[in-house]
């Protein structure tokens, strides 16, 4: 490993409050679910390293930001550099689906653009109250690079998503 190539990329989490941005980084993270909720204050940010193909060895920073209107003007200090986007929704709430299109996408193309963006639809482990396709028609709308249905509790497609986004950042960069 000593000629693996060393490489920091910044992600970022982004969607409403209460989407589980927070318990799919943790997660990934530490392999833990916790049903505590607590609304992050500005951004949370998070360090893991990754060896990707190539032994390409990863840092990423994954900046969990906080999905309150009150921070919305701290918010896009907290863009700056970054090399890659997941946009978060809750499979239970459609308005959540709803404020990806009508504002994150906008604010983020205005902000962070030309960076991959996955769509990770999330709490597929409870009953959905949205329809696989509406999720596919949204993607496709909002350009994302990547749909997930993921479950931050079961863990399903959480690491495959950051791992994803780790390749096309790279690719992209």
């Amino acid at each position: 490993m000593t000629n693996a190539k060393k490489i920091t990329l910044k992600i970022i989490i982004i969607g409403e409050p209460a989407v589980g941005k927070t318990s799919l980084v943790k997660k990934f993270i530490t392999g833990k679910f916790s049903k505590d909720y607590r609304s992050s204050i500005g951004t949370n940010i998070y360090t893991k390293k990754v060896v990707l193909e190539d032994n390409k060895i990863v840092t990423l920073q994954l900046w969990d930001i906080a999905g309150q209107e009150r921070w919305i003007n701290m918010r896009h200090s907290y863009y700056s550099g970054a090399k890659g986007v997941i946009i978060v929704g809750d499979l239970n709430r459609k308005n959540t689906f709803d404020q990806i299109e009508k504002f994150w996408v906008q604010d983020i193309n205005n902000y962070c653009s030309h960076v991959p963006i996955i769509l990770l639809a999330n709490k597929k482990d409870l009953l959905n109250k949205i329809e696989e396709q509406e999720i596919i028609s949204l993607g496709k709308r909002i350009k994302t690079d990547l749909i997930l249905f993921t479950s931050a509790k079961t863990g399903d497609n959480v690491e495959l998503a950051f791992l994803k986004l780790s390749k096309q950042a790279i690719l992209q960069d």
